[in-house]
C-alpha cells in the first residue's frame, strides 16, 4: 500500500566499485562498506547522517544484489528490507531511476533526498541544514530538482562541476552540466557565470522525477517501474536485470525538461574516489597515514594500514602501502593513479588463483 504522507524519504547510492581505491575498496566490500578514515564505515556515516533529517525506515538503500549482505551489516536503524538491488552494475542513471520508481511506488510523491554513500563530510551540521534547504526548496518549487552545489577550491579533473549564470546564493537555476571537463572548458565557464562541484546529492519529488523519466525514456522505465511494482523477480532474493541507462542520472530529468536548481554552499565535503583526493583529505586534517605508521626520510608516501599493523617506512619515494587482512601491497603512486594499468592488474589476479586479493 503507497504511503501518501508528505514526509521526506531518502535513498543512498552504494552499488559503485571504488576501484580507483584499490585495494583498500574490495570486490566484496567496497569502500562505502568499510571504515576509509574515520572508524565508521562510509555508508554507516551516510545512514547517521540522513537519520538526523528522515526517519530511518523510510530511508533506502541501492546496491548490488552480490553487496547485499555488506550492506546489511552496515544499516545499523535502517530495515534490511528496505534494500534496493541491481543484478548487475547497469550505471548510476539506473540505480537513480530503480530508487525513484521504488520510493514513488512506496511514498507517492513524496520529498526525497539522494545522497552517494561514499563521500566524506567534516561539516555535517552545515551539510544537513543545506539538505534541509533543498526539501524547503521543493515545498515551493515542487516541480523543480534541486542540487546540492560545493563551492570549488581547485580545479579537479574527476569531478562533475555545475555552471549557473549566477544568482543570489541562496539558490541559483543551473545552466548546464559537465561530468570531468578539462581545464580550459572549467575556465571558459569561470568567466561566463558560476561553477560548483556536482556533490551528486539531490532532492526531488519522486513522482515528478519518475514522470520526467517516463518522457524522456518511456519504453526503459517502463520495465524498471515493473520490476519496483513488483512484477520482476522477488527483490529479497535477486535484483533488477533488465534494461540499462546510460549516461548521467541528471540527464533524462534535463531531457524532460524539468527545472534544474543548485543550493551552493561552502563545505568540507570530499568524493574519496581516489588516492589522490584521500591523501588530500588526510593532509587537510593534518596526518600523513592511516593506522600506525613511522616514516623517515620519506617523500609523497602514503600508508594505510587497514589491518592495525605497524608499518615503517625508510627513505621511500612516489609509494602507496596499504596492509590489508590478507595481503600487504605496495604500488608505485603514479600507476596506481593510472587506470588502465590497474585494470591490467586486477585482470592478471583475477585470473591466476589469488583472485581473492581483488
Amino acid at each position: 500500500m503507497t504511503d501518501t504522507s508528505d514526509e521526506p524519504v531518502a535513498v543512498i547510492l552504494a552499488g559503485g566499485q571504488g576501484s580507483r581505491l584499490w585495494p583498500i575498496s574490495r570486490d566484496r566490500a567496497p569502500k562505502q562498506f568499510q571504515p576509509v578514515v574515520r572508524d565508521r564505515p562510509l555508508l554507516t556515516g551516510t545512514i547517521e547522517r540522513l537519520s538526523e533529517i528522515v526517519d530511518p525506515s523510510r530511508i533506502h538503500v541501492s546496491t548490488r544484489a552480490r553487496f547485499a549482505d555488506a550492506a546489511r551489516k552496515n544499516l545499523g536503524p535502517v530495515p534490511a528490507e528496505n534494500l534496493i538491488l541491481e543484478e548487475d552494475p547497469a550505471g548510476p542513471a539506473t540505480a537513480f531511476a530503480l530508487s525513484i520508481a521504488t520510493l514513488s511506488h512506496l511514498y507517492g510523491n513524496a520529498p526525497a533526498l539522494i545522497a552517494p554513500s561514499d563521500h566524506l563530510i567534516n561539516e555535517e551540521v552545515a551539510f544537513n541544514q543545506a539538505s534541509r534547504e533543498m526539501l524547503d526548496q521543493l515545498e515551493r518549487t515542487p516541480e523543480s530538482m534541486v542540487v546540492l552545489g560545493a563551492e570549488p577550491t581547485r580545479y579537479d579533473p574527476s569531478l562533475g562541476y555545475i555552471h549557473t549564470k549566477g544568482g543570489d546564493g541562496v539558490v541559483e537555476v543551473i545552466d548546464s552540466f559537465h561530468e570531468k571537463p578539462d581545464e580550459d572548458l572549467v575556465d571558459e565557464l569561470s568567466g561566463t557565470g558560476r561553477l560548483y562541484w556536482n556533490t551528486a546529492c539531490y532532492g526531488v519529488r519522486v513522482g515528478q522525477a519518475c514522470d520526467a523519466y517516463r518522457t524522456a525514456l518511456p519504453l526503459i522505465f517502463d520495465s524498471i517501474e515493473r520490476f519496483a511494482r513488483g512484477a520482476g523477480p522477488d527483490q529479497s532474493d535477486q535484483g533488477y536485470r533488465g534494461a540499462a541507462i546510460g549516461g548521467h542520472e541528471i540527464y533524462p530529468l534535463m531531457w524532460a525538461g524539468m527545472e534544474c536548481l543548485v543550493v551552493p554552499r561552502q563545505l568540507g565535503w570530499t568524493d574519496v574516489g581516489t588516492w589522490t583526493r584521500l591523501e588530500r583529505v588526510l593532509h587537510d586534517q593534518r596526518v600523513t597515514s592511516i593506522g600506525p605508521a613511522l616514516q623517515l626520510d620519506a617523500e609523497d608516501t602514503l600508508v594505510a594500514s587497514m589491518d592495525g599493523r605497524p608499518v615503517v617506512t625508510l627513505g621511500a619515494r612516489g609509494l602507496i602501502v596499504v596492509t590489508h587482512e590478507d595481503a600487504v601491497y605496495v604500488l608505485d603512486k603514479k600507476k596506481a593513479l593510472d587506470t588502465p594499468t590497474l585494470e591490467r592488474l586486477r585482470s592478471l589476479l583475477a585470473a591466476s588463483t589469488r583472485e581473492d586479493l581483488l
